[in-house]
């Protein structure tokens, strides 16, 4: 079947140029909507990293329309920086690239979405542990900077039971709390009493 365009000469030259216009834009439209669909879709990226695909997948901290490129893309704005170019900044907005998985990127894009988490005094809604964000992100004490030094294991949990709660081996690690290595200081983190003192014991013994 052969298409005929010879009606296009007989059209004025406004409705000629908004014809134009409109494929251009068309096109344009579809580049970008398949180029950015190919590049965001997680079935790419399980091609390499199946294992952390399932990871992924098996997680139930993000809903599953948060994918891989919301956390591993670089956060861009709407305006390019100084030491980036407007072509560059703007295809990547679209189109995003050069996924890496370092703390610093994975910091920056956990404090996009969760930018309130740092300023709350204990974590809500949970049952048995509490942990006070204002005192362990830029505390007065505490110099942690980054969401990762905490939650290296949020989304990609390599442990049996998952969660994305510290470790609490990562909590005594270092000079952070090795003092607090005693039964009757669990309550600081433990709102709901797990151990209990000697002198509490012998009274439940001699009932």
């Amino acid at each position: 079947m052969k298409l005929d365009f010879s009606f296009y000469k007989h059209l004025p030259l406004w409705l000629k140029t908004t014809l134009v216009l409109i494929v251009l834009a068309g096109s344009t439209v579809a580049f970008f909507s398949i180029a950015r669909i190919s590049n965001t879709d997680e079935s790419l990226c399980q091609s390499c990293h199946p294992v952390i695909f399932r990871q992924w997948q098996e997680s139930k901290f993000h809903p599953q329309e948060v994918t891989c490129y919301e956390c591993h893309s670089q956060r861009r704005g709407a305006f390019p920086a100084s030491d980036d170019n407007l072509f560059n900044h703007y295809r990547s907005l679209i189109i995003p690239e050069k996924f890496k998985a370092d703390k610093d990127r994975l910091n920056e894009n956990c404090l996009h979405c969760h930018e309130d988490i740092p300023q709350l005094k204990e974590v809500k809604k949970t049952r048995i542990v509490k942990i006070s964000h204002k005192k362990h992100f830029k505390g007065e004490k505490v110099k942690i900077d980054n969401c990762l030094v905490c939650h290296f294991s949020i989304t990609h949990d390599k442990f049996s039971i998952e969660t994305n709660r510290p470790k609490m081996h990562g909590c005594f690690t270092g000079d952070c709390h090795k003092a607090d290595r005693k039964d009757d200081k669990c309550e600081l983190c433990h709102f709901v009493k797990l151990v209990e003192t000697e002198k509490e014991l012998e009274k439940i013994n001699t009932k």
